[in-house]
């Protein structure tokens, strides 16, 4: 059969399917594309995080460990307590105040002050004075029934009190002027060395010094054992110098400071840490702690825990606020507080000039007791001051023969 023209029809093609889609294929250029923009994504983002992040440098650490630690439960534990760093060591601003010793009688009432009488090894030069004119006798004064006041013979000596304010006249024999009295009156001199343990170098040279001098060693420098052996074996006393909070959050104490506003346990074993690092002490002494030397609660935790060792306390007195001396009578540790920092100024004249302090201060009371620090200009001051201090009349001591009561 045959089909018209209008039969005639276009054979039909199937239809695409509408769930198919064509593949999308990366070329290499648009590849290269989106890695760029991932990287730039990135870059934006670690910008803006440095911008925005928190800054933490020196400044801040005595704050955040203050922190840290204020926020530790109360049995002193912590599983997430970072491990301790290697931390610089600072200094508090020494105060450049020089302290008077209290004359204290048995009872603890200060005395007035004493007045020293010195005598030199050599006589006073004599200073003959110029004959007096003779003149004849005025007729009215023999009949005068007032007898006429003799002269002063040269005989008669001035009084002690007069000695002890007029100033010393030697002849220029070009030796010093020695103190005569036994060495058990002689006035006494107790020079502490701060901060001991850390420059082993400086605390070798320091070690080599002439002594008795009192060595005060941080606890957290290392080979302590070592080092306070050798300390030890020259002449020299041991004590330990132990961290406390500085008034400034700006300084660094170094690591198991003892702060203020701890809970007593957790202060407790910061202190019983410290106290631990070596032995052989006779006391301790404050390394910074014009904050902490002025809260009486942590104060009456330390010295609780010294009296239980028969231990002493020196407090180096870095602020006008500490309330140490009332914390050691109440627990009744013998307490003393330092006189002068030689080396407030790290320069040579004044260290010099603080020297010449010291020598002042212990004429006057019987005995002073200085602190310095092993610094380049100090070693190399008080070396040679240490060598002749007693021809001068003085007496180098250990630092706990000056503890006399509680």
């Amino acid at each position: 059969m045959k089909t018209s023209g209008k039969d005639k029809r276009k054979p039909i093609e199937p239809r695409q399917s509408a769930a198919r889609r064509p593949e999308f294929r990366l070329n290499p250029k648009r590849q290269a594309f989106f890695v760029l923009i991932a990287l730039a994504g990135i870059a934006i983002g670690y910008g803006l995080g440095l911008v925005t992040k928190d800054p933490v440098g020196p400044k801040e650490t005595a704050t955040k460990a203050r922190a840290v630690l204020q926020e530790l439960p109360s049995n002193g534990k912590s599983e997430t307590a970072p491990a301790p760093a290697r931390v610089r060591v600072y200094e508090e601003p020494l105060p450049k105040d020089i302290i008077e010793n209290p004359i204290l009688d048995e009872n603890g009432n200060p005395l007035p002050t004493l007045k020293v009488t010195v005598e030199t090894a050599y006589p006073a030069p004599q200073i003959k004075q110029p004959p007096e004119p003779v003149t004849a006798p005025l007729e009215k004064a023999e009949t005068s029934s007032t007898p006429p006041i003799p002269p002063k013979t040269p005989e008669e000596k001035p009084k002690p009190e007069q000695l002890a304010v007029a100033p010393m006249v030697v002849p220029d024999t070009g030796r010093k002027p020695r103190l005569k009295m036994s060495p058990e009156k002689r006035p006494k001199i107790a020079i502490v060395l701060d901060d001991l343990g850390i420059d082993k170098s400086r605390t070798a040279r320091a070690i080599k010094l002439k002594g008795p001098l009192t060595m005060s060693f941080l606890t957290y420098a290392s080979g302590l054992a070592k080092q306070t052996k050798a300390a030890r074996d020259a002449g020299h006393e041991l004590w330990m110098h132990i961290p406390m909070e500085p008034g400034s959050p700006d300084i660094d104490p170094g690591p198991n400071v003892l702060l203020t506003g701890l809970p007593e346990e957790e202060l407790l074993t910061s202190i019983r840490w410290n106290l631990d690092q070596f032995s052989g002490y006779a006391g301790i002494n404050n390394h910074m702690g014009s904050r902490f030397t002025a809260d009486l609660a942590g104060l009456r935790v330390v010295m609780g825990e010294l009296k239980k060792r028969d231990l002493k306390f020196l407090d180096s007195i870095t602020s006008g606020r500490t309330v140490a001396r009332k914390a050691a009578r109440e627990a009744g540790v013998p307490f003393l507080g330092r006189n002068i920092f030689i080396d407030h100024l790290d320069e040579t004249a004044e260290i010099e000039k603080r020297l010449a302090e010291v020598e002042r201060l212990a004429m006057k009371s019987g005995f002073a007791v200085a602190i310095g620090h092993p610094r380049e200009k100090t070693l190399r001051t008080i070396g040679p001051w240490l060598e002749g201090v007693e021809e001068k009349g003085f007496r180098l001591v250990p630092l706990s023969t000056l503890y006399k009561r509680p």
